[in-house]
């Protein structure tokens, strides 16, 4: 099933205040779900949208965006295996519009993280993480990430750290994978995101064949505009995150070492 949006509900000026299937779609989606539970959504659209019904009772979504002339032909690559898909995606895809605006670098609430306060950063209704956060894609085969590893708990300002990890194809097909990383200040002279994407590699791997991937962390990927009005980094501790979107990584942690001038 095609469905999602036409070229003229997107684009400047054309704001929505419902991000769901329109009109009938998704009536028709469900009324077809009744008689044959086997369906492939293929999605034509230019903003996130509201799946939540889709997600849990479709087998297969494939997010297709608003492409050009040759767009079918792809799609049809992709559907019948011809081409094993590795897109991730640019945005968030949030649960309900509620949620909106969802982004995966948001600031920290400073309300408590755990359920056992009362004031904890939540919603009541739904959770507060994305359905598909940014970052997320799925392929026709499964990797699975490693433990990090830091060569160095500290770093100088003139210094860097290298971050290792193991990524294995355990799936019966080649394909490709976006190993991403992402990186926290945890205390700053201005708040700061709670993750930020500051690098990613395309890895090709065959069924079974496993890789170390390797990122060098340098203290201008540490820089921001800070409480002083300038770019540069602070000295304290950082997470570095790598996985294959924003929200499923691997973490660990290192400390940045400045020389007080």
């Amino acid at each position: 099933m095609v469905l999602g949006e036409d070229a003229f509900q997107s684009g400047e000026g054309r704001s929505q205040s419902k991000i769901g299937l329109a009109g009938l779609q998704q009536e028709l989606l469900e009324e077809i779900y009744k008689v044959n539970k086997n369906i492939v959504l293929v999605l034509i659209n230019g903003r996130p949208l509201e799946l939540s019904w889709s997600s849990e009772n479709i087998p297969t979504i494939v997010e297709a965006w608003q492409l050009g002339l040759e767009s079918g032909n792809a799609i049809a690559d992709v559907l019948f295996g011809k081409y094993n898909p590795s897109g991730k995606l640019p945005v968030s895809f949030p649960r309900t519009v509620g949620q909106e605006p969802l982004y995966y670098n948001q600031k920290n609430t400073g309300r408590p993280s755990s359920e056992l306060h009362v004031t904890y950063s939540h919603y009541t209704d739904v959770k507060k993480d994305a359905l598909f956060p940014f970052g997320f894609g799925l392929s026709y085969t499964q990797f699975e990430y490693g433990e990090l590893d830091l060569s160095s708990p500290e770093m100088n300002a003139d210094g860097n750290i290298e971050v290792r990890i193991p990524v294995t194809n355990t799936g019966k097909v080649e394909g490709r994978e976006v190993v991403q990383l992402y990186l926290r200040d945890m205390i700053a002279s201005t708040t700061r995101p709670v993750k930020e994407l500051k690098g990613f590699q395309l890895l090709n791997l065959k069924p079974g064949e496993s890789r170390i991937v390797k990122f060098v962390i340098e203290e201008k990927m540490l820089q921001f505009y800070t409480a002083n009005k300038i770019w540069e980094s602070e000295a304290g501790e950082f997470e570095v995150f790598i996985g294959g979107n924003s929200r499923d990584v691997k973490s660990a942690a290192f400390n940045l070492i400045k020389n007080k001038a």
